[in-house]
């Protein structure tokens, strides 16, 4: 649990370094509209703009679209805080997204597409989502035998960072993300 914690504020430490910059550099665009003068409000708004092409350039500054981080966040569920972690500097730096947490509220659950239900010797499954991430079922509940092709499924956060998937019309089975 302190693992957690500790990455939990690596990770925000990140978010609040990039933040109060990229906020300082919006302060200063913002405060030209105040210049009444039309000359200097124009000197200000170009050395404003200026300074955050800079500081972009640098990476200091990031512009990250809400849809990016929905699609990160997506793209993590189910794994741990660090890679939670490197995907939020990677969003803060413009990487393509994935995931940084939405200030709005954790993620609960995903509709996801099955492209492939693996049948492993014990009885329980290992399955292939069409976005290339990977679960195995860790319970022992019986799926009997799953329909070839894609199947259209749900999973859900449960309690202690455990995830359930639910596969079409049938029982509710405990996985882990692998991949």
């Amino acid at each position: 649990m302190r693992g957690v914690k500790l990455a939990a504020c690596a990770a925000f430490a990140a978010f609040a370094a990039t933040a109060q910059a990229q906020e300082s550099q919006v302060d200063k665009i913002y405060a030209c509209a105040g210049v009444s003068d039309g000359a200097a409000r124009l000197a200000c708004f170009d050395a404003a703009v200026a300074a955050m092409k800079q500081a972009q350039a640098a990476g200091d500054v990031s512009v990250v679209s809400r849809a990016q981080i929905q699609q990160a966040e997506k793209d993590t569920f189910g794994l741990g805080p660090q890679a939670q972690t490197t995907a939020v500097t990677g969003v803060l730096k413009g990487a393509p997204a994935p995931a940084a947490a939405d200030a709005e509220a954790e993620l609960d659950n995903v509709k996801v597409t099955i492209s492939t239900a693996t049948k492993r010797p014990d009885g329980t499954y290992r399955f292939t989502l069409d976005n290339g991430q990977v679960w195995e079922q860790n319970d022992t509940v019986s799926l009997g035998t799953l329909p070839r092709g894609t199947i259209e499924a749900e999973i859900r956060r449960g309690a202690i960072g455990s995830f359930f998937l639910k596969a079409g019309n049938r029982s509710l089975v405990r996985v882990k993300r692998v991949k």
